[in-house]
């Protein structure tokens, strides 16, 4: 299925279609008026704002010169949160525009596909891009105006930037309509630990949730991006260029993985250069041939994936790859795959499995702690799968440092808790006037780290969510609710059991008030039994409650005299009250 196809299957109306009903509230009543040199809404000239903001812009310092710190950067944040609501009203006019060009070629008799061509050229123009560009823009805004009402409002009101926002709406380009409203209720309750994270985490948390939702389709939708592998060249500025291999993800992280320890090596030997000039002239080196190329060594690439994954078909989740991000299930296991038919070949190639335990409640990996100054290897290693990216405030950069989030000259513990993973400029946040804190919940336990400027500005990041969708948390919920059946069940089955005892006491107790009468006592004693033997018998057939269910003869003279049956008459935990009977005499010589 096409591209506009696909998009264009998504209703045109609902509940889930446009914003949410809160800013659908605020809007004007009035409608809206675009002329070529007028642009208002209710009655609000906003062409003569953007020409005043247009001058303000281009008047140059000079304007901003009475403004202190706090007031610039207030400015700042109202100017991003204009951005914001520009950006969200220029996703709707792109659809409305692509719509209306279609409705246009409709009447005119043309082809769908030469409408879309025609729409794209339009938008192309408008926005002063390529049309290659105009088009990813059109089919991203789409589907956050039609599919995504709640990023769209995360958009218009400023908690997402644009750039995080088109590049969730292009990673659900191979979704359907309703994959990818599940997929915008669950980014827009995370919002509150997703507003400080990059462009990238964006992306890869929308990945992870629709690998949840569909785990079948994500082979089929890995297989198909795989069809578009490839290398770009682009120019850069002043003799430079920009070289793009689109590759599966694991082989983008080995390379990575392989020119930074290359380029650590190079460094610790006393190589001057800088570590990411080493690692693109290694990467050239190894391409042309110009030296004897790179030599990879052993190095190790971190895989998360959940035991569900592994042992529970159809449930899947996604992997995390160490330092790139979310790739599909199928294509770590078919990594994994090849990694045991050649480790059999090439001793040195081996899969190791470590287990880490998450929290069920926000998919944090959970902690441990080190007495050492320096974070050693199993911790640091702990927190790169945990954290995947640098942990600063809207940072995607791969992590090269760990940092103590209350530095050790204040006391801090070398501890997962106390530890973040950040990229080597925002380790130097005391030098950036940076402060960092650890928000803990009402248990004790870490949830996000709070980043402060020295004039107030504040973010939060937290850890990488490795279970977005909270299988583990409603898992334990089920089995809690089951155990919780189960006891229910035993206690109701002991209940019963109580009332029938009761009920046959009761019985019994009825059954003793009916034999309490003179009993017709046969003069003669038994023959085997002696006058003493039958006193005893009589006492124990007058004192016990179950006397009126048997015979004289048959069990208590037995039960009590032979001595074989003493564990027997303890089990039955009895009192008897002895008494000679009256009516029987004793011999004395006895």
């Amino acid at each position: 299925m096409s591209e506009q196809t696909r998009d264009s299957s998504a209703p045109s109306g609902g509940a889930h279609d446009g914003p949410g009903p809160e800013l659908i509230a605020r809007l004007p009543a009035n409608r809206l008026t675009v002329g070529e040199d007028e642009l208002s809404v209710d009655g609000a000239d906003l062409a003569a704002v953007k020409d005043v903001l247009a001058l303000l812009g281009a008047s140059g310092l000079h304007r901003f010169d009475h403004l202190d710190v706090s007031q610039s950067i207030s400015l700042l944040q109202h100017v991003r949160e204009l951005t914001g609501a520009l950006a969200a009203v220029q996703a709707s006019a792109l659809v409305h525009l692509e719509e209306a060009v279609k409705e246009d070629c409709r009447r005119r008799g043309e082809t769908p596909k030469q409408a879309a061509q025609i729409a794209r050229a339009e938008a192309s123009m408008a926005l002063k891009k390529s049309k290659a560009s105009a088009g990813q823009s059109m089919f991203s805004s789409r589907r956050l105006v039609r599919s995504m009402p709640g990023m769209l409002t995360a958009l218009a009101q400023g908690r997402v930037t644009p750039a995080s926002a088109h590049a969730v709406g292009r990673t659900m380009g191979p979704a359907d309509p309703a994959q990818r409203r599940l997929v915008d209720t669950i980014l827009t309750e995370a919002l509150p630990y997703l507003e400080g994270s990059g462009t990238r985490e964006w992306a890869g948390e929308a990945e992870k949730v629709l690998h949840g939702l569909d785990p079948e389709g994500a082979a089929r939708r890995h297989q198909e991006a795989k069809r578009d592998r490839s290398v770009t060249v682009h120019r850069g500025e002043h003799g430079m260029c920009t070289v793009t291999a689109r590759l599966t993800g694991i082989d983008g992280a080995r390379i990575r993985k392989g020119l930074s320890l290359a380029a650590e090596r190079a460094r610790a030997g006393g190589d001057r250069r800088g570590h990411q000039q080493i690692m693109a002239d290694m990467f050239a080196d190894a391409l042309l041939g110009r030296s004897d190329g790179l030599d990879p060594g052993t190095f190790e690439i971190g895989l998360v994936i959940t035991d569900r994954s592994l042992f529970a078909s159809g449930h899947e989740d996604a992997a995390t790859v160490e330092g790139y991000g979310p790739v599909p299930f199928e294509h770590a296991r078919e990594q994994m795959l090849e990694t045991i038919q050649r480790s059999q070949d090439d001793p040195e190639l081996a899969m190791m499995f470590r287990q880490i335990h998450i929290d069920a409640e926000d998919g944090r990996a959970m902690s441990l702690q080190s007495v050492a100054r320096r974070f050693p290897a199993s911790a640091a290693r702990f927190l790169r799968t945990s954290h995947q990216s640098c942990r600063g405030p809207y940072c995607d950069a791969h992590i090269r440092q760990m940092d103590h989030i209350q530095p050790v000259a204040e006391g801090g513990p070398t501890s997962l808790e106390n530890g973040n993973g950040l990229c080597a400029g925002d380790n130097l946040k005391e030098l950036a006037g940076q402060t960092a804190r650890v928000i803990k919940d009402e248990g004790g336990m870490r949830r996000t780290v709070k980043w402060t400027s020295r004039y107030g500005q504040s973010a939060s990041r937290g850890a990488v969510n490795l279970d977005p969708l909270g299988t583990a948390a409603r898992t334990m919920h089920e089995k809690s609710e089951e155990r919780l059946t189960q006891r229910e069940l035993r206690r109701a089955k002991t209940a019963r059991l109580l009332k029938r005892r009761r009920a046959q006491q009761a019985a019994v107790a009825e059954e003793m008030l009916r034999a309490q009468q003179p009993l017709e006592l046969n003069p003669a004693p038994t023959p085997d039994l002696t006058p003493l033997e039958a006193g005893l018998h009589l006492a124990i057939t007058h004192h016990d409650r179950h006397a009126a269910r048997r015979r004289p003869h048959q069990r208590p003279t037995a039960w009590v005299m032979a001595p074989g049956n003493r564990c027997a008459a303890r089990a039955g935990r009895r009192d008897f009250i002895l008494r000679p009977p009256p009516m029987l005499a004793v011999d004395d010589a006895s």
